[in-house]
């Protein structure tokens, strides 16, 4: 097993830990579907730990960062690295993720940190 591998799985137990459970959701189109003219839609949604806390007041530029964005880390032991418009949904709220980041040296994911929007 490999440092960075022992610290993904140390990085998950934290944030089983002192996190809570979240979901993360993807809609992809699926197979042409003559009957209604369009591809069907595929929803695929994973259970992940998290913890999720506000960007601080100088992070906040108005542009890249609004106010109420959220940082989420998201732990990548046996998840599905998050894309830029799936939908993070933590304590009954639905955010939009804006932008994801692998955390992890030497190309192993350690975490993933999202930057989430409600909408």
């Amino acid at each position: 097993m490999s440092f960075y591998t022992e610290m993904a799985q140390t990085a998950q137990a934290l944030l089983q830990e002192f996190g809570a459970a979240a979901t993360i959701s993807r809609q992809t189109p699926g197979e042409y579907d003559p009957a209604a003219g369009a591809p069907s839609v595929v929803d695929t949604s994973q259970n992940v730990a998290a913890a999720v806390f506000p960007y601080g007041d100088r992070f906040i530029d108005g542009t890249l960062i609004l106010a109420g964005d959220q940082q989420a880390f998201v732990g990548a032991v046996g998840a599905t690295e998050p894309q830029p418009g799936d939908t993070f949904l933590w304590a009954g709220t639905a955010y939009k993720v804006i932008k994801a980041k692998i955390l992890g040296p030497a190309g192993s994911a350690v975490l993933y940190e999202l930057q989430v929007r409600r909408g």
